[in-house]
């Protein structure tokens, strides 16, 4: 049993745009070089940690946020600066989590919107897009 075999041999050079290796083509033509993996953004992680944190204080294995704070060997102010990523409405946490929240949007406004209540984080971000 006899296989035909055909060689492709494409011009293709190997480069990196912002730390990710891309193919470029004669034609100028880019692709990655890799399939693209998903990773979690910024805005996610901190949304996934703040309610990771939230659930194990709440789960009654430390006395308080300051105990929880000290044996994780974290900053008070930052677990709490995190933990109140847990009172964002549950629309702007799906978009955060579907990468579809504004491109203005940083996570210091996040933090700034935790003090409002649902209804008014959402028209916050409306009037700013």
């Amino acid at each position: 049993m006899e296989t035909d075999t055909i060689v492709i041999h494409l011009s293709l050079k190997p480069r990196r745009r912002a730390g990710r290796k891309y193919l470029i083509a004669p034609d100028g033509a880019t692709t990655p070089a890799m399939g693209e993996t998903p990773q979690l953004q910024t805005m996610q992680k901190a949304l996934v940690r703040a309610h990771r944190w939230r659930q194990e204080i709440e789960s009654g294995s430390y006395d308080s946020i300051t105990d929880f704070a000290r044996r994780s060997r974290q900053d008070e102010a930052y677990v709490l600066r995190q933990l109140s990523l847990t009172f964002l409405a549950p629309t702007i946490v799906e978009a955060i989590l579907n990468n579809a929240q504004p491109r203005y949007l940083t996570l210091q406004h996040l933090y700034n919107l935790t003090t409002l209540i649902w209804g008014e984080q959402e028209t916050n971000l409306l009037l700013h897009e």
